[in-house]
């Protein structure tokens, strides 16, 4: 039985191509289809706990991010606010390469509150403070008001115009 799943998993993985994956850029960025992946589920069975949980905890320690330990916070987050699990860390990733280049206790991974030149932006006094905010912000500031694609959130948060493209490659990377 085991080898038939990971049979089948793994004929699943060969026949994916570039042309199938998940389009970040062009969908709703605010619904979490994830608990609909054969992979996640695959894997959520193998290691018994939440696949999110530990992908993106496996994505934090990979990177030696000071948000080690957030993973948890991450999914929940995404799940209170409705977005998909793999923005938050994906924003955190391409503003600060997942808090390692941000200033001494800002907590601020993710670039939120930044105008022009300025270094710091808003002060979090927590990592999970800032996750929950910046998830809030999301939800309040950008799907509110109409913005549910990854080019549509860059005309708004970054002055990168190639800042979605970032994003949505550190989004496939949490899964790869």
């Amino acid at each position: 039985m085991v080898f038939g799943i990971v049979f089948v998993f793994n004929n699943y993985l060969i026949s994916k191509d570039i042309d199938s994956l998940t389009d970040y850029s062009s969908r709703n960025l605010f619904e979490d289809f994830s608990e609909n992946y054969f992979d996640e589920q695959f894997l959520a069975s193998v290691k018994g706990q939440d696949s999110r949980t530990a992908l993106v905890e496996k994505y934090l320690e990979e990177n030696n991010s000071p948000m080690l330990g957030s993973a948890k916070t991450f999914i929940q987050a995404a799940k209170k606010y409705n977005l998909d699990w793999k923005l938050l860390p994906a924003i955190a990733y391409t503003e600060s390469t997942l808090g390692t280049k941000t200033p001494f206790g800002a907590y601020n991974a993710f670039g939120w509150g930044l105008i022009g030149n300025t270094s710091k932006g808003s002060d979090f006094k927590s990592w999970e403070e800032a996750i929950f905010t910046v998830a809030q912000g999301l939800r309040a500031d950008y799907y509110n008001q109409g913005l549910t694609t990854l080019e549509s959130i860059n005309s708004q948060y970054a002055g990168d115009k190639n800042w979605h493209i970032k994003v949505k490659r550190a989004m496939s990377d949490l899964t790869n």
